[in-house]
């Protein structure tokens, strides 16, 4: 039983990250891996439509109930997701603030609505999940090994984000002892090598992803945030040793 869901939670959040790639592609015109894990999924997709799935459970059959409590838990789910996350990283990765029917940009009225027509796909969709995830002749082994490559991905990812939160830590600090002038007076070139120095390294292909996926991304050292989005948003090397990613990186800003 814990092997099929865990399976359907994978499910879930594939399709989510589909649909965030998708999503990205109607309003940005480019598919954007928009996952804040490496891989193809969005966990608080599956973490959703799971809790959609016992809520029908309940409530099977009454539809109206299933998109009204579907709407509201989804939302309280993104709302504690957008707050623990910026409790961790000192950063909210989406801002609904200029939607309308919004609370403190974390969720709006429309995301309500999403997330409801959700619960009501999932009570459809659930029992087909479970009966091809029910299929598999190792479906335990199939379990497992997903579940260790995905919690590779969730550690990976958090000291990378980590990581990055730390480099704007000291590029904020560099800015603030008159590094703007700097760059303004002395060129690129220095004004780079004086960010290498102080944060020891370029930054890694997740962090440069992270600068990509989330354009409404607010870090408490935004000032910091802003300067490195503009060297970074269009790089598109892909560094393996820091002292080749310097090299490269004075030719960029060149």
């Amino acid at each position: 039983m814990i092997s099929s869901l865990f399976l359907c939670f994978l499910i879930y959040s594939f399709i989510g990250w589909v649909w965030e790639g998708f999503f990205s592609l109607i309003t940005r015109h480019k598919i954007v891996n928009r996952g804040f894990l490496n891989g193809p999924y969005c966990p608080i997709y599956g973490t959703g439509a799971l809790l959609f799935a016992l809520i029908n459970h309940f409530f099977d059959g009454n539809l109206i109930i299933q998109f009204l409590l579907g709407g509201l838990i989804a939302c309280i789910l993104e709302y504690l997701t957008s707050w623990i996350m910026e409790l961790i990283f000192h950063a909210r990765w989406w801002d609904y603030s200029s939607r309308k029917f919004n609370i403190n940009g974390r969720v709006c009225l429309a995301g309500f609505i999403l997330f409801g027509l959700g619960a009501v796909a999932v009570h459809f969709a659930h029992p087909h999940f479970m009966s091809f995830v029910g299929s598999f002749e190792h479906k335990d082994i199939i379990a497992i090994v997903a579940a260790v490559i995905f919690s590779l991905d969730v550690i990976s990812t958090n000291q990378s984000f980590a990581r990055f939160t730390r480099i704007l830590k000291d590029f904020q600090n560099t800015l603030g002892q008159g590094a703007v002038i700097q760059y303004i007076q002395h060129g690129k070139n220095q004004f780079f090598a004086e960010l290498n120095k102080r944060t020891s390294r370029i930054l890694t292909y997740q962090q440069r992803r992270l600068i990509r996926a989330f354009p409404n991304y607010k870090s408490s050292y935004n000032n910091a945030y802003h300067e490195v989005r503009k060297l970074y948003a269009d790089t598109k090397f892909k560094p393996k040793k820091t002292a080749h990613a310097r090299k490269n990186a004075k030719k960029i800003v060149k």
